[in-house]
C-alpha cells in the first residue's frame, strides 16, 4: 500500500532496522536514500542533517503520480558488504485548490 502525500505538503521519513527476532539492529555506515522519480517526489536531508542519514524529508516534485523511495544500507558489520534495500511506495496527489477556471461547454447557439 502506498503512502499518499498531497503536493502542497512534505513529511519526514525515518528508517529503523531490526534483526530476524525484531530486536533493534545496527548497520555499517550511513543510509543512502533515493527516489525513483524526483519529478514526483524527492528526498532531502533534514536541517540539520544527521550523521547516519536515518531521516530525510519527503518533498513533492512538480508532477503528481507514483514513485518509490529507497533506503540502502550495509547490513554486514564487518569488512564485507551485504546491501539491504528498503522500499516505500509513494503517491503524490493534488494539493488544496487555490484557483478555478471557467470554460465554455460547447459551441455558441442562436437565442430562442
Amino acid at each position: 500500500m502506498a503512502y499518499t502525500l498531497p503536493a502542497d505538503k512534505m513529511v519526514g521519513l525515518k528508517i529503523s532496522y531490526v534483526d530476524k527476532n525484531n530486536n533493534p539492529a545496527t548497520i555499517d555506515g550511513a543510509v543512502v536514500w533515493q527516489s525513483s522519480d524526483p519529478n514526483i517526489a524527492r528526498v532531502e536531508p533534514p536541517v540539520p542533517p544527521e550523521a547516519d542519514n536515518s531521516t530525510v524529508n519527503l518533498v513533492p516534485g512538480t508532477a503528481v503520480g507514483n514513485c518509490q523511495v529507497s533506503a540502502q544500507a550495509d547490513a554486514d558489520l564487518g569488512a564485507g558488504v551485504r546491501q539491504l534495500v528498503t522500499l516505500l511506495d509513494v503517491t503524490i496527489v493534488g494539493g488544496e485548490a487555490v484557483t478555478g477556471t471557467i470554460t465554455p461547454t460547447g459551441e455558441p447557439v442562436p437565442l430562442p
